[in-house]
């Protein structure tokens, strides 16, 4: 999101006298998975209604997921209608009974208006509490005054509120050292918790974050939230427009295992529905692309089985248990179009979404394979003049071939016996950049 957009012995210098008492409270013993909502783009549009909310969190409960953090970058005073939507999105989670919780993620003006944030949703029946708090996060807290992000934590603290905000170190988040680890457990002195947002960074970064963040924050004996992202494409018509290369799925799994492996207490997915970001996992109500909330967002693709490949590893995070493969699945992900312009730059000068997005690695023009196996097995993957064979093993695995344009075709065989065949609904093709070097997906 644009607009959200030390050292070792700092942790120590924090709990000597004269600094402001660390907050005692306890890691969360319950292993809980949420996703980031952005309050200002409901999938059912600027007038969703409560039953629209409702059938998004039966999507998400679906999968594992237990509850939203709804990002909201104002409140009352500045945006009065991301209170409104709250509200009515509070009232949709009581349907469940208290099987889905929400609370809110303070961004921006929202982080004016703590107090009414907090007297507000701390009598709402859905509201996570800990403690017998109401919990209470945000996103860059403070921006980048590291001053006013400590006055917002103890604001908050004495609000009595339990607060598991996002800041970020000094020297930025792009890449979390020993000494920004540091640096954010001597900030966090007055917060219960911290959350790590990722995102906007390789895969392999954002794992080795959560690993170090997570026995930081272990050693303080307080909650550790980190991320794990499906994918980041900023809009090609905006300031943000670059990507950060995920490899289909592979690159979730990763972040996905380092949470795992790492013990960190909570699991925010990032996002459920960024449009602009293309971070989202949500359906968005068609099998290949779809229009969603605002024209400017373009057509957007499936992230479905973002999500869906995702339940593995939500139940393996909560449960601590490595599930059992019980049935074959197979999720593939690639994108609509060449990723390598060298010889069609006159096409690139004229039609902007044929530009490539600004990136740190090379952007792959592959067809990413994610299969869930009950026993060996062999895949084919067909798409034009491409053609590869791969002899899959029990358990995950993660195997790719090079793009071409046509229509892919999927062909697992066991025992001389075709067990799954699919052809992918969406085409790649030479020439058609609308899709602006974003992942579609699918599942058979």
């Amino acid at each position: 999101m644009n607009r959200r957009n030390l050292l070792k012995g700092l942790a120590l210098t924090a709990m000597l006298p004269g600094r402001m008492a660390s907050v005692h409270a306890q890691p969360s013993a319950m292993r809980y998975v949420f996703a980031h909502y952005m309050v200002a783009w409901p999938k059912g549009g600027p007038n969703a209604s409560v039953e629209d909310y409702a059938a998004e969190f039966r999507e998400a409960m679906a999968r594992g997921i237990d509850g939203f953090a709804l990002n909201c970058g104002g409140w009352s005073v500045s945006e009065p209608l991301y209170k409104a939507r709250v509200l009515q999105m509070y009232r949709a989670a009581e349907r469940f009974g208290g099987a889905f919780k929400l609370f809110v993620s303070a961004d921006g003006k929202a982080q004016d208006e703590f107090a009414d944030i907090v007297r507000t949703t701390s009598a709402q029946k859905a509201q996570l509490k800990q403690d017998g708090k109401t919990v209470v996060s945000a996103y860059g807290l403070g921006g980048r005054d590291s001053g006013r992000c400590e006055t917002l934590m103890r604001q908050v603290n004495g609000l009595g509120a339990w607060f598991i905000p996002h800041f970020s170190p000094s020297s930025g988040e792009a890449t979390i050292g020993e000494e920004q680890a540091a640096e954010i457990a001597a900030r966090s002195t007055s917060a219960d918790g911290y959350f790590y947002f990722g995102a906007a960074a390789p895969p392999d970064a954002v794992a080795r974050s959560t690993t170090l963040l997570s026995s930081t924050f272990k050693r303080i004996g307080k909650t550790f939230m980190t991320s794990v992202t499906p994918y980041y494409r900023g809009l090609s018509s905006g300031t943000n427009y670059r990507a950060f290369e995920t490899g289909g799925f592979s690159g979730m799994a990763k972040e996905w295992r380092a949470a795992i492996d790492s013990g960190a207490n909570w699991v925010q997915i990032v996002t459920w529905n960024d449009w602009a970001e293309s971070t989202y996992v949500a359906p968005i109500g068609s099998a290949v692309k779809a229009h969603v909330y605002d024209p400017r967002f373009g057509e957007l693709l499936n992230h479905t089985a973002y999500l869906d490949a995702s339940r593995y590893y939500i139940q393996w995070f909560k449960t601590g248990t490595r599930p059992a493969i019980e049935n074959d699945a197979l999720y593939y992900f690639y994108r609509l179009h060449p990723v390598d312009l060298a010889t069609d730059l006159a096409r690139a000068m004229t039609d902007p979404s044929a530009v490539p997005p600004r990136a740190a690695t090379a952007l792959t023009a592959q067809i990413h394979v994610t299969a869930f196996m009950t026993r060996r097995a062999t895949l084919t993957v067909t798409c034009g003049a491409s053609r590869s064979v791969f002899d899959l093993v029990e358990g995950v695995n993660e195997v790719s071939l090079p793009s071409a344009p046509g229509r892919p075709v999927f062909e697992l065989v066991r025992n001389n016996a075709v067990v799954l065949q699919k052809t992918g609904e969406a085409a790649i093709t030479k020439t058609d950049f609308s899709s602006a070097f974003n992942y579609f997906s699918g599942s058979l």
